[in-house]
């Protein structure tokens, strides 16, 4: 699972993926919908792969929240996030027992439950085997896909490598350059 690409925006509802990255903005879109939108500089962003959660040791990435739930919840949706505050400490505590409840907000918790149920939809939450599995699918293909254009390079080769035959040289125009004149020059003076 990598979150270095998706955001959140604030004043924003929702996760965004990184598309592009202009000078003077990053082109999002949307993981609800799929509309890209233009995020100016000026405006804050905080990437869930730098998100964190307090604990009552060491706080724990989000990124790996997210797959413990992901594993409470055997890859399926889990709570609505306008569940109980109670009933969702309760669904964290399941997925991350050492969290700090004095310290996390219900409102982060709402959160949580809000990203998980966008990103399981958006396909972010896949285990780690079946993206590898797809990443070595996507390997084969663009190996296919290169053997053919091999074919074509070989041929280029080919004929780079073959004997030059000195032919004749260009010639050289001999029409004079035009220059510009000056009106004073032009007068007589």
């Amino acid at each position: 699972m990598d979150l270095s690409k998706i955001i959140s925006i604030t004043g924003k509802a929702g996760l965004f993926r990184i598309v592009a990255q202009g000078r003077q903005a990053l082109i999002v879109e949307s993981l609800i919908d799929g509309k890209r939108m233009p995020v100016h500089s000026s405006v804050r962003v905080s990437s869930l792969e730098e998100i964190s959660m307090f604990t009552t040791g060491d706080d724990v990435p989000l990124r790996e929240v997210l797959q413990k739930l992901y594993e409470v919840e055997k890859g399926g949706a889990s709570l609505d996030p306008k569940e109980s505050e109670d009933t969702l400490f309760a669904k964290l505590g399941e997925a991350l027992p050492t969290h700090d409840r004095e310290r996390i907000y219900p409102s982060d918790v709402r959160k949580l439950f809000a990203w998980y149920d966008q990103l399981l939809k958006a396909g972010e939450l896949a285990p780690k085997a079946e993206a590898k599995k797809e990443v070595a699918e996507e390997a084969e293909k663009g190996k296919a896909a290169k053997k053919a254009p091999a074919k074509e390079a070989g041929a280029k080769k080919a004929k780079a490598d073959a004997p030059k035959v000195a032919g004749p040289k260009p010639s050289v125009s001999a029409k004079p350059k035009a220059t510009t004149m000056r009106k004073s020059a032009q007068r007589g003076a």
